[in-house]
């Protein structure tokens, strides 16, 4: 059952059909997240972004820090701390996640896998001024990770094999694989995703400027154990979902 609600939230299978009633509260709920949106303010990189050291690298200290600190499901467990940080420069845009994590595991490794199943951070985004669609970047905390694009979670395209080489993804967990132990404390995951790439998956020009606004969330699932289910901006729905374009906050390019 824990499986079903993660891959529900993260991958998104089309199971449930709300009634013209809950479509309704759903609209409702979404004008009201517009009035609370966070914003992000993502600054261009004054030199090269070297993803390999992680938060080690002096480079971070000029991004912002954004809290992903909402658990609008929460049941119970420990709620762990994440933050990101972004960058971005003429080529791609660079995410570093750092979390608290007490049970550290992963057990998948193949392109575009069920990563969310995992020890896991993802971040989605949007250009508003394209249309519905928005990527959904996964990774889990061996580094393997998901890339798609579409306007909801049922219509996903997903990055082939040969472009998502160029993505560059590192890690403090040296492994293909994570199993708990109680030596886990937490983990980081730093990545660079070339606008070239959400340009090949979506179809659509992917350049943004100084001025340019995208809106963006930011979430973490926690594995087996202490789920989490996090978010930066908060998604009002009953149940997981982390395909909800709707509760996005803003992301401006500095």
């Amino acid at each position: 059952m824990k499986t079903l609600a993660v891959v529900l939230a993260c991958v998104g299978l089309a199971v449930f059909s709300p009634s013209f009633a809950e479509e309704a509260q759903k609209k409702n709920e979404a004008e009201q997240s517009k009035k609370d949106m966070k914003e992000y303010t993502i600054r261009k990189a004054a030199q090269a972004v070297d993803i390999s050291k992680g938060p080690q690298s002096d480079v971070w200290k000029k991004a912002e820090a954004a809290k992903i600190d909402e658990f609008p499901w929460y049941k119970e467990g420990k709620k762990q701390a994440t933050t990101v940080r972004l960058l971005y420069d003429d080529t791609a845009i660079y995410a570093l996640f750092v979390c608290d994590d007490s049970h550290i595991f992963s057990k998948t490794t193949e392109l575009n896998g069920p990563v969310c199943t995992d020890s896991c951070v993802e971040f989605f985004a949007t250009n508003p001024e394209k249309g519905p669609g928005y990527f959904n970047f996964e990774a889990n905390c061996c580094g393997m990770f998901h890339l798609g694009w579409g306007p909801d979670r049922a219509k996903r395209k997903l990055v082939e094999p040969e472009p998502a080489k160029q993505i560059k993804v590192a890690t403090s967990v040296p492994a293909a694989t994570k199993e708990e132990s109680a030596d886990d404390n937490g983990w980081w995951l730093a990545a660079a995703i070339p606008f070239d790439v959400i340009a090949q998956v979506s179809g659509e020009t992917v350049q943004p400027k100084p001025g340019t606004v995208w809106r963006c969330n930011f979430y973490r699932c926690g594995g087996k154990t202490d789920q989490q289910f996090a978010v930066w901006n908060p998604v009002a729905n009953p149940y997981p979902d982390f395909h909800r374009p709707e509760f996005f906050g803003t992301l401006k390019f500095e």
